[in-house]
């Protein structure tokens, strides 16, 4: 899985970071628009970030779940 956040989409809902905290942030000081913690995240996190995707209002979140980049 590789994901890709489009962070000039985003409307700083703050999903993203409330169901896949591992994954993205919301940092206050960015004014709550998300931050990608971790582009290829270990497959416990698949679900939450597929939720994350789905949740996304403006659809900022971009997952590929055919690239598993090298670590």
């Amino acid at each position: 899985m590789k994901i890709t956040l489009h962070a000039s989409m985003c409307v700083a809902s703050g999903n993203c970071g409330f169901v896949a905290p591992e994954v993205f942030s919301n940092p206050e000081g960015n004014g709550g628009f998300a931050h990608l913690n971790d582009s290829a995240p270990p497959e416990s996190e698949w679900e939450a970030a597929d939720e994350a995707e789905f949740l996304c209002p403006s659809k900022a979140i971009q997952i590929d779940r055919h690239q598993i980049p090298p670590r």
